[in-house]
């Protein structure tokens, strides 16, 4: 199995706790982290400076296609930030994510 890290971001604690939730309950993502954070980007020809909230999702191989889609058919942006990482941990850790995504 492959363990990813997926990321989005939002614009506001509430809407970032409401798509976290949703994920955690569906069993696409194993856990969610929330991050304050401050975004420097360009957007149609503005320079942007935002406060946003970053979602760091735990999934696997078998779910982070799935997640991707839930997070472009249900993110307020009207194109959302979606990285995916993959990454590696002990096992104890990553037998816990395949457990929650059962």
């Amino acid at each position: 199995m492959r363990y990813y890290i997926v990321s989005t971001t939002l614009r506001n604690r509430k809407d970032a706790v409401e798509l976290a939730e949703k994920i955690v309950k569906l069993k696409l993502g194993a856990c969610v982290q929330i991050s304050n954070i401050k975004s420097f980007y360009n957007w149609k020809g503005n320079l942007e400076r935002k406060n946003e909230f970053k979602l760091d999702i735990k999934t696997t191989s078998k779910n982070h296609k799935k997640l991707g889609k839930f997070i472009l058919e249900n993110h307020k942006y009207d194109l959302p930030e979606i990285v995916v990482t993959e990454f590696t941990g002990y096992n104890k850790y990553l037998n816990r994510i395949d457990e929650e995504l059962r």
